[in-house]
């Protein structure tokens, strides 16, 4: 037979003791019963004087009745890893326990003196603290450089935005700087922070404006000591005319001509033409043809770095009625490059500094000039001396005595060292000061394709480098057969003196192109042709006295841009930022042969990361 459906007539809930259980009993209409039992899980207590007041929550939503624990039930507790959270067990007799997991809420943050050990103390609902103990180390942020910002247009007066790099400093988490390098006189910046392990290219700041720091290399004239050396590479003032100086060589022209015949120590530079060779200073459209200079010059005007406000001797065979075309070419030479500088004359011939102007004259000294650079093309001339003292000649023995002959009777010695640290005392020229000048002094031109003649045998070379007022600030320029780039190399000229090994001379040899400044026949100096470089280089007009006015004018250039260097600075960076890539010797030059190698404007403009 059938019956009736079987429904729920009732659901009752039970708990155990403890409340950890809830056991829901269902009852239907035929008399029959389910039960289902559900185990809870405690929820965070409160705490209330000594009691800690909980329940348990079921998977139904429901709770149990409030259960109560005396603290003293206590029997363990611990804290999570980052001590945000605790876990307590409390007995609940019977070998039972229940266990319960706090979440912490901060209430305070303390950092030690030491700016890394920081104490969070947590604290939690059953009225308990925990203060958690970390070390947080701080963040390194490395230098980024801020590039400098030119000017669209120049003649607005080029006021040129400096590049910024920002510190190396540490920030810690309670807001503590630590600045330890930010490129000032008190800080300055380590050259391998701006390029570490001395890198260049991407991520590199080679012209950080600030002061930079690098260990030198250890040189004979410190006892081989290496030593710590700080250089002032904050910029000064560009030149605004310098985009204008760049334009003349800009247009793609193999030559530019100046727009005036000029006045150089006494005599006249003119075009080479029936009409302008005896032209008279001023004369429009007979000014002298220049080559263009080297492409990191056009560079570096573009910038506006002209060697401006730079003060350029040219020391040499100067007379009054510019009958000598040496110190012409010399003069022109630097000047192609500085074109920024004010350029003077001095002659040799004197004993007593009469420093010139350009158009001749005696210089006006109402007040001290410092000269910035001092240039000496000019030397012992060994081949007359073995013409007339033939023993031993163009042998070691015999270029030893040769260098001791001059030393014993060269009356020019002691006024060269005297001159050269001239700080005006009275006498004629009393307003100048030589005493802060770099030195560039050719290496002479005694050597053939078979003879090779150290620089050291070079009596001025020799007596300048043993001075130790002289030698720190002394470049010693031997010639190359022209400028050198990376794609088109060049090698020591066959005239050139080397570096060889005399190793304090080595250290301060630099090379730069032995020619002209412009082609053979172009010009003429009062009113006689005179002789340039014919277009390979090979011939003409080339020698030691030629490459060092190039570094003269690097020197200028380089003293502009970095206003505060010294002497012995700027010599100090032009020695290490010279270049071995350029030359045909590469990768295997030898010292003895070309010192530091080639010297590079653009590298001694940026120099970190050159610096060695």
């Amino acid at each position: 037979g059938g019956g009736g459906a079987k429904t729920v007539t009732g659901t009752s809930s039970s708990y155990s003791d403890d409340g950890s259980q809830k056991t829901i009993t269902t009852t239907y209409s035929d008399g029959s019963s389910t039960q289902q039992t559900l185990s809870g899980t405690p929820a965070e207590p409160s705490y209330n004087g000594s009691q800690l007041n909980y329940t348990y929550n079921f998977s139904d939503g429901t709770k149990s009745p409030p259960q109560s624990l005396d603290t003293s039930q206590l029997s363990s507790e611990s804290y999570s890893e980052d001590g945000k959270t605790k876990t307590v067990v409390y007995s609940v007799g019977n070998g039972k326990t229940v266990s319960f997991t706090l979440s912490g809420t901060i209430v305070s943050t303390s950092w030690d003196s030491d700016h890394i050990t920081k104490t969070v103390t947590y604290q939690f609902s059953d009225n308990t603290t925990n203060p958690f103990v970390t070390t947080v180390q701080p963040i390194l942020h490395k230098p980024d450089l801020t590039n400098a910002v030119y000017p669209s247009d120049w003649s607005t007066g080029g006021i040129v935005t400096k590049p910024i790099t920002s510190a190396y400093k540490n920030i810690y988490g309670d807001g503590y700087i630590d600045l330890m390098q930010d490129g000032t006189f008190a800080k300055p910046f380590a050259q391998t922070v701006l390029t570490p392990n001395g890198a260049t290219g991407s991520g590199a700041i080679n012209d950080p404006n600030a002061f930079v720091t690098f260990t030198a290399d250890a040189k004979p004239l410190n006892n081989n000591t290496p030593t710590p050396v700080t250089y002032d590479l904050r910029w000064g003032t560009p030149d605004p005319m310098g985009p204008n100086y760049a334009a003349n060589f800009n247009q793609g022209q193999s030559s530019y001509s100046l727009p005036t015949s000029n006045k150089i120590f006494g005599g006249v530079l003119s075009l080479n033409t029936a009409s302008c060779k005896n032209a008279a200073a001023d004369t429009s459209n007979c000014g002298a043809k220049l080559s263009p200079p080297s492409s990191e010059v056009i560079d570096a005007w573009n910038k506006g770095w002209t060697g401006k406000g730079q003060n350029i001797l040219i020391w040499d065979d100067i007379d009054s009625t510019g009958s000598s075309q040496h110190p012409a070419t010399v003069e022109t030479i630097a000047h192609r490059y500085a074109w920024g500088s004010t350029f003077y004359g001095m002659t040799y011939h004197n004993n007593t500094p009469s420093v010139l102007q350009l158009d001749g004259s005696i210089a006006p000294s109402p007040s001290k000039v410092s000269i910035h650079v001092i240039n000496m093309s000019y030397g012992a001339n060994l081949d007359y001396y073995f013409k007339t003292h033939p023993i031993g000649a163009w042998t070691t023995k015999g270029l030893l005595n040769a260098r001791d002959d001059y030393q014993a009777s060269y009356s020019n010695r002691a006024d060269l060292l005297t001159t050269i640290n001239y700080t005006g005392n009275g006498n004629t020229g009393a307003g100048f000061d030589f005493s802060d000048a770099v030195l560039t002094k050719a290496a002479g031109n005694d050597s053939t394709a078979s003879l090779k003649v150290e620089a050291q045998y070079e009596p001025l070379v020799y007596w300048l480098s043993r001075n130790a007022s002289d030698v720190t600030r002394l470049l010693i320029v031997g010639a190359l057969t022209g400028v050198g780039t990376t794609t088109a190399k060049v090698d020591i000229a066959t005239y050139s003196n080397i570096a060889g090994n005399d190793e304090l001379i080595q250290s301060r040899f630099l090379m730069a192109s032995g020619k002209v400044a412009f082609a053979n026949g172009d010009n003429a100096y009062n009113g006689q042709s005179m002789s340039g470089s014919d277009p390979d280089g090979n011939g003409g007009n080339v020698g030691t006295s030629y490459a060092a006015p190039r570094v003269a004018a690097y020197a200028a250039i380089v003293r502009q841009k970095f206003e505060n260097l010294n002497a012995a600075n700027t010599a100090d960076i032009l020695l290490a930022t010279a270049r071995y890539d350029t030359l045909t010797c590469y990768p295997n030059c030898n010292k003895s042969i070309y010192g530091q190698g080639e010297a590079s404007l653009s590298r001694a403009l940026a120099p970190v990361g050159y610096l060695r």
